[in-house]
């Protein structure tokens, strides 16, 4: 499996470019169209049934999930993710959805959002007036053909499964692996109790 994070600025039908904290001091608003830059992607990764998209942009702060993928229809149901980018950079971002996670990846970044040295070698960079044109296209294909069989090969449900979950439900799921297959139920059930406690401890 590869993650393909789209943070390319602009307006994907009614979605409009929202005020981000992750913009660049003094970046003009951004309100071209992505349907084009959309359709391209999607006709680029039809070739790599491997590759996910995880959406980078503010749109999930106001629309739901369904909504994302009906605005993003270029995409087909590639879309499995959302970063959280509340409180921090959309590198940030990319980082700590990751932060779990060792598959491959590739970066789509508008040059008005933040993003720095850390992220380089997996980043291409998109125009802010051209968009994903056809040079990030070319670039986009030289990562995936880079990455050969997680790219290419079909996913499982298990893999999407894995590619939906919420980092936080990931590390609690891989607490609850081990103990769930215990010999002793009553090591198991004290162990799940305290990780209930937990969960509900942190939920307030």
């Amino acid at each position: 499996m590869v993650f393909i994070f789209f943070c390319v600025s602009g307006v994907l039908g009614p979605m409009s470019r929202h005020p981000s904290l992750t913009t660049r001091e003094n970046a003009p608003e951004a309100t071209r169209s992505l349907e084009k830059d959309v359709l391209r992607l999607g006709r680029t990764l039809s070739r790599y049934p491997g590759a996910v998209i995880v959406v980078g942009n503010d749109w999930p702060l106001c629309y739901d999930f369904r909504n994302l993928r009906e605005a993003g229809h270029g995409f087909g149901r590639r879309v499995v993710n959302v970063l959280n980018t509340v409180g921090s950079t959309k590198e940030q971002a990319v980082l700590d959805f990751r932060a779990n996670r060792h598959d491959p990846f590739v970066i789509l970044a508008s040059q008005d959002f933040e993003f720095s040295h850390r992220t380089a070698s997996s980043r291409i960079d998109v125009d802010q007036q051209r968009g994903f044109d056809e040079t990030a296209r070319a670039a986009l294909e030289v990562h995936l053909r880079g990455f050969g069989a997680c790219a290419t090969d079909t996913l499982s449900d298990d893999d999407i499964l894995r590619a939906t979950v919420g980092t936080y439900a990931l590390r609690k799921a891989r607490d609850i692996k081990s103990p769930i297959r215990a010999n002793e139920d009553a090591a198991f059930q004290r162990r799940l109790a305290e990780m209930l406690f937990d969960v509900k401890r942190e939920e307030r």
